[in-house]
């Protein structure tokens, strides 16, 4: 009777197994994975760089007023990736998600460095070692542009420009009068805090430079963003760029 009770009680714990087994079974199947947010809250164009250089990028579109099907735009978007990544033979870009809001349509793209961001979205935003040098031509550059500055005048003599690697009897008075004025400009940054800093009084150790003309939010996966010129900011670890000049961020990628 015993064995009898034993082997009956054996059983239904088998059978309670087998269909705690089977319920188990039919809640993962019913269950999928959620999609990973890449896009978060994002508001505006932001692009999000890597210590290996890779970039993410999240496109902000205001689609008002235009009919379309999502699937269809996910599609097309999907097909332009796969005709850049066939082109270049590698799979440089990959297309991460896509969020409606509204009549708002953002997407999350990465891509493996920064010169497939430039091809596929046909800019040049350039991420270059930290140059003074480079910081000084840009301000000269806007300077000359948007008159924001006034280099003093002063005149070149025909040693300086052969020290310089120029021949005087061979250059327009002109020609002299710009080496002057990008020789003049130096550029100034400043930090989160508002302070102002020399484009010479930066360090260069492992310090990188962001050079665009693009509006955008550039965030860091790590490191730290230290300084920006006037055509950028820095709040809450985010550099916004004005789009109404070329914009420096100086930032450390925490190498």
């Amino acid at each position: 009777m015993k064995r009898f009770r034993k082997n009956c009680i054996s059983v239904l714990l088998m059978l309670s197994l087998i269909a705690v087994l089977c319920a188990c079974g039919k809640k993962e199947e019913a269950t999928e994975a959620p999609e990973q947010d890449f896009i978060g809250s994002a508001s505006e164009n932001t692009i999000e760089i890597s210590q290996s250089g890779r970039i993410l990028e999240i496109a902000v579109e205001d689609y008002s007023g235009v009919t379309y099907k999502a699937s269809e735009l996910r599609g097309f978007i999907q097909g332009e990736i796969d005709a850049f990544n066939k082109e270049k033979g590698a799979a440089k870009i990959s297309f991460l998600q896509m969020k409606q809001e509204g009549d708002l349509v953002k997407t999350a793209i990465s891509y493996n460095d920064v010169s497939s961001y430039n091809a596929f979205n046909h800019v040049d935003l350039k991420l270059t070692v930290y140059s003074a040098q480079t910081a000084n031509q840009v301000a000269a550059e806007e300077a000359k542009r948007y008159a924001a500055a006034e280099p003093e005048k002063k005149t070149l003599s025909e040693a300086e420009l052969a020290e310089a690697g120029y021949d005087a009897s061979s250059m327009e008075q002109s020609e002299i009068d710009s080496l002057v004025e990008e020789k003049a400009v130096t550029a100034t940054f400043s930090d989160a805090g508002g302070n102002k800093i020399g484009s010479d009084a930066i360090e260069v150790n492992e310090n990188m430079m962001l050079v665009t003309d693009q509006k955008m939010n550039v965030r860091l996966e790590g490191g730290k963003l230290l300084y920006v010129n006037d055509h950028a900011t820095i709040r809450d670890g985010i550099a916004s760029t004005d789009g109404e000049g070329t914009a420096i961020v100086v930032l450390f990628l925490g190498f």
